[in-house]
């Protein structure tokens, strides 16, 4: 059994929590407003009711073996205080997060002989209550294949959530990014579902950003193919009309999105590679005047 911080009680903190607590190991949840009760399934599945332990102030936890930060990617100063009060000498942290910058957005929070364990989500999920959040048709997370990766996957055997190992982690991580970056900002930007590609001109807008994206990440050594782009247009296209993502229900609620993350670091390290990114370029600023 481990000892597990969950810094970030949203959609993915707390299935992933719930996962944890169900393969038996001590779980507590960081978070600024209390709840008793965790209750997390999948969608049109009767949630089983789990207790939750929760501090609401760094001053009422202790070093964890693991904390897992699944705050956005923008909020992830804010957790400082509580990585000071449970990151120890032998503590890791495993960060699930949108982006491909984990390391350099936690390093310098934490020690640098502090282990970081990038984690890529796929979790569709929503939170509707605290404590209380449903996971829609797959719960994945994948990892490097490294010591500390095949130990952070073995936390979670036996329960909802499949854990993985992948010899390409960079890849990964970039196909992931290849899905975000042009879903999240044209959901946000027009305020509407999935329905919007089929309007004039907004696939193409996509298209030019996913190709962008597909660009740098080759550059930044992600083995990315020239079919990824008509695959994942064609996956954009076949999508459910009123589906939507984090990126469109963050602009939703009013809450500042991971448009950073998730589309300024595409213009980030293009230059930083010499690539030209026209399109990211102009969308970024739009992206970023929508600052709740």
């Amino acid at each position: 059994m481990a000892t597990v911080l969950i810094i970030g009680p949203g959609a993915v903190g707390l299935s992933v929590g719930a996962a944890l607590i169900d393969a038996g190991h001590d779980v507590v949840f960081a978070a600024r407003q209390g709840f008793g009760r965790l209750m997390v399934a999948n969608a049109g599945e009767m949630a089983p009711r789990r207790r939750a332990n929760v501090a609401t102030s760094p001053q009422q936890i202790v070093q964890a073996d693991w904390v897992l930060l699944c705050v956005k990617a923008h909020q992830v100063e804010g957790a400082k205080a509580w990585l000071d009060a449970a990151v120890g000498p032998n503590t890791r942290v495993a960060i699930l997060q949108n982006g491909v910058e984990h390391r350099e957005r936690v390093s310098p929070l934490v020690l640098a002989s502090t282990v970081l364990v990038p984690v890529v989500v796929d979790i569709p999920a929503g939170r509707s209550a605290p404590g209380v959040a449903e996971w829609r048709g797959r719960a994945g997370l994948l990892v490097a294949d490294t010591a500390e990766g095949a130990d952070f996957c073995a936390l979670f055997a036996g329960s909802f959530v499949k854990a993985a190992t992948t010899p390409d982690y960079v890849t990964e991580n970039w196909k992931k990014l290849c899905v975000n970056a042009p879903g999240g900002a044209i959901l946000a930007l027009t305020g509407q579902p999935m329905q919007v590609f089929h309007k004039p001109g907004i696939a193409d807008i996509a298209r030019g950003i996913l190709s962008e994206c597909v660009a740098v990440g080759r550059a930044e050594g992600a083995n990315l193919p020239d079919s990824l782009i008509d695959e994942q247009m064609a996956r954009f296209m076949a999508a459910t009309p009123d589906d939507t993502n984090s990126m469109y229900d963050d602009r939703a609620a009013g809450r500042e999105t991971e448009w950073d993350a998730r589309n300024a670091v595409i213009v980030r390290k293009g230059r930083k590679h010499g690539i030209p990114t026209p399109v990211s370029d102009l969308i970024v600023p739009l992206l970023a005047a929508q600052k709740a």
